[in-house]
């Protein structure tokens, strides 16, 4: 049997909108074992309504790794052990795809490389910026040049904790793909291009505060806070209760806050970003965790 564990994962961080992600320590686990037929048991989040049979998407994710590695797949029994919430904008999808093809390739004895599981989960996902630090942990930035994928990882300070802030409402990432323009101000093209660069030269440098100076945006999140009632006072309680910055998390819903590590002030954010929701008639739930730098790994 194999047992892979794969972090949930924050997307865009404000200004890197279908560039930046970040993985986060909050994990799914799937595991993995040959058996007389294929199953599939879900225990946690989705397990009402994901599907337990050849089209989930862990499982068409593992099949997809066998089938690029060349080798014909045995009868498989899934477990999947679901913490992340589904369609909040904390990676769930990205969890599985990853899940799927890592625990795939360690029964293949490790034949794909890092490279080729990337590009895989990339194709499976449609962009990179959830599975890519899903895959490897830490800070990540992605870029495609000519077809081919290049990315960077930056390992996070552990002193960096995250408040998330996660509706009791769903967001589809087509939905809020779909509400974007179709062109944008080159003064809003430039913001965004100056925060970027500056968000991921400070963490590089183990800057905290310049990172979250940056987490700003004028390029997606003015129209999609427009599909998450009380966002942009969540942002406004986040940043007043010391927060260093507060953006969507990936598509949205979910709000995600920064800050170092101080358990009070952490409490002060998570009370505010809540009440902030909860004058808006939106019950949010409440999520405080640190970074993973280590992304998706064997464990027993």
């Amino acid at each position: 049997m194999v047992r892979v564990k794969i972090p949930a994962t924050t997307a865009n961080l404000g200004c890197g909108y279908d560039t930046f992600g970040m993985a986060l320590g909050y994990y799914n686990y799937v595991s993995v074992t040959e058996a007389p037929s294929l199953s599939v048991k879900i225990i946690g989040e989705g397990q009402k309504f994901l599907q337990d049979t050849a089209s989930n998407l862990v499982v068409r994710s593992a099949l997809a790794a066998f089938e690029l590695a060349g080798q014909a797949a045995p009868p498989l029994a899934f477990t999947c052990e679901n913490n992340i919430p589904l369609s909040r904008g904390m990676g769930s999808s990205s969890s599985a795809i990853v899940g799927g093809i890592y625990a795939a390739n360690e029964l293949m004895g490790r034949i794909l490389s890092e490279q080729q599981m990337l590009e895989l989960a990339i194709s499976i996902e449609g962009h990179p910026d959830n599975v890519t630090p899903a895959l490897f942990g830490g800070f990540t930035v992605c870029a495609n040049e000519a077809g081919m994928q290049y990315t960077r990882k930056v390992e996070v300070p552990a002193s960096l904790r995250a408040v998330l802030a996660v509706p009791n409402f769903l967001l589809s990432t087509k939905k809020a793909r779909a509400i974007m323009p179709k062109q944008v101000l080159l003064e809003d093209a430039v913001y965004n291009l100056s925060h970027a660069a500056y968000l991921a030269l400070a963490l590089a440098q183990g800057d905290v505060s310049g990172f979250g100076t940056m987490l700003t945006d004028r390029l997606h999140q003015p129209y999609r806070f427009t599909l998450i009632r009380g966002a942009e006072d969540v942002v406004e309680a986040a940043i007043a209760a010391g927060a260093i910055g507060c953006v969507i998390s990936g598509s949205g819903p979910t709000m995600i806050s920064f800050t170092e590590d101080d358990a009070l002030l952490t409490d002060n954010i998570a009370a505010a970003m809540s009440e902030a929701f909860a004058d808006h008639g939106v019950e949010a739930k409440i999520i405080i965790v640190g970074v993973d730098n280590d992304g998706t790994q064997v464990v027993g």
